[in-house]
């Protein structure tokens, strides 16, 4: 497996513990929106998203395969256009005061918010090595127009797609997603710079392993105090929270 850039990371991040909302802040606002994305900017400036390939090409930022939960439309992502998609509610679901919210692109979000702001992208890969050329390929050249290279790192649990990305653009930095069970063959595949577990994986022969191969770990998604203390002391870079107001608190001296 690579060596990690750590050096390349703690540049971009800064020191620990960051703080990171959860698509957006998925507690105080409906996820994946600007509006999400813009109420997380009071407590922090660090975003977790989703992003995949509409029916159009556009990447649009949104965690589902389909449109169903977080929309007043239905269908799969992949199967409607970006008109389609940005026709409906996006907001309703979480409350009525943002029933004006839409689905965004990515280029959007990146473009929507300020640029101290830095993005954990997580690439959301459903289909075969052609779907995950297209969406690669996608990204890297959104990133690559509107110049943010420096500010974001691309995620996912797929170690096949992160390969891919690492193969058109070996700068970018990657993080290997990885849920409560996981298998280090994946992170040989995707070379990652670093670990995003669930938190319930974060124990201590978990961290010391992670230790022995010089890898930062940041684990989703910690919303309880006492979940926050024990990530800290286990050596957590950075937390993923649905509440990074509550959060920022926290961690206030």
């Amino acid at each position: 497996m690579g060596k990690p850039r750590n050096s390349q990371l703690r540049d971009l991040f800064g020191k620990p513990v960051l703080n990171i909302g959860h698509r957006g802040t998925r507690g105080l606002a409906p996820e994946n929106t600007l509006e999400s994305f813009r109420k997380a900017y009071e407590s922090t400036h660090i975003f977790e998203l989703d992003t995949m390939l509409c029916g159009s090409g556009e990447l649009v930022v949104i965690h589902d395969e389909t449109i169903d939960r977080t929309t007043k439309g239905s269908g799969k992502v992949s199967d409607l256009s970006l008109s389609e998609i940005q026709s409906y509610d996006a907001g309703s679901f979480f409350s009525a005061e943002f029933s004006h919210a839409k689905v965004p692109t990515l280029r959007e979000v990146l473009l929507g918010l300020p640029d101290e702001c830095i993005f954990d992208i997580e690439v959301k890969s459903f289909g075969f090595d052609k779907d995950r050329w297209q969406l690669a390929k996608a990204l890297l050249m959104l990133v690559t127009e509107l110049k943010v290279q420096d500010r974001i790192f691309i995620t996912s649990f797929d170690p096949n797609l992160l390969q891919m990305v690492k193969k058109e653009n070996p700068d970018l930095l990657r993080g290997q997603l990885i849920d409560a069970t996981w298998n280090e063959r994946d992170w040989e595949l995707s070379e990652p710079d670093l670990i995003l577990p669930n938190f319930k994986s974060v124990t201590k022969t978990f961290v010391r392993h992670l230790e022995e191969l010089d890898l930062i770990f940041i684990p989703y998604t910690v919303n309880q105090p006492g979940d926050w203390e024990n990530i800290i002391q286990a050596g957590a870079y950075g937390i993923i929270t649905d509440r990074p107001d509550l959060l920022k608190t926290f961690l206030e001296p």
